[in-house]
């Protein structure tokens, strides 16, 4: 069943541990409805800018959170980014790596979302270095001094903060959260982590409602 003018937005953040854990889901969702909507992909910003910093406390709190994600989604971590301390969880440099790729590639930037999130929290990149997405980018066609200048363009970063703020203006500021948008109403499909089996259900019922208003 196709549903013209029907439109699903996922709201995350790359570095949004949830988002992480509901990151099969959402990829789900993508390849099994991709003929009946668009999908498309905003950054939320977690915890955009210098403001957290990983201390004991800090490092204590995520490696249980962490561990709680894993238990409830299946998602595997290796928890190897929390064995430092002093690093910033800045997590507007990631999601501003997917507002430049989203300009390079439009067509793959959930798969590039998903390719820095395995990054981070199952192979324990480096998410204040920008060649840690700069080489991600790569794996899909896009070299790193094209990334980089992008990157590093103020433009791209005031961008970012763009997208975060949209998002906080339809009282979104947790995440994952999906919405659907039907020419200009927004509603909450879905917020934080939920199996694809309610998901769908969800969405057929969108679905449903809106062929029969284009009936």
């Amino acid at each position: 069943m196709s549903a013209t003018g029907l439109e699903l937005i996922y709201i995350g953040d790359p570095m949004c541990s949830w988002c992480y854990g509901f990151s099969p889901v959402i990829q789900s969702l993508k390849s099994n409805f991709r003929d009946n909507f668009k999908m498309s992909l905003c950054m939320g910003g977690l915890h955009p800018g210098p403001d957290y910093v990983v201390d004991q406390e800090y490092r204590d709190f995520l490696t249980e959170h962490w561990k709680e994600v894993e238990r409830r989604t299946g998602q595997v971590f290796s928890f190897g980014n929390l064995k430092e301390l002093g690093w910033v969880y800045d997590t507007e440099k990631a999601c501003r790596a997917v507002v430049v790729f989203r300009k390079l590639q439009p067509k793959a930037d959930f798969a590039f979302f998903a390719e820095i999130q395995d990054g981070f929290y199952r192979h324990d990149k480096d998410p204040n270095e920008p060649l840690t997405f700069a080489r991600a980018a790569e794996k899909f066609g896009v070299s790193p001094e094209t990334f980089l200048k992008l990157y590093n363009d103020p433009i791209s970063s005031r961008e970012t903060w763009n997208e975060f703020a949209w998002a906080r203006s339809l009282g979104v500021s947790g995440f994952p959260t999906v919405l659907v948008r039907y020419g200009t109403t927004y509603a909450v499909l879905n917020r934080g982590f939920q199996p694809m089996s309610q998901l769908e259900a969800r969405l057929d019922e969108w679905l449903t409602r809106a062929s029969l208003n284009t009936a």
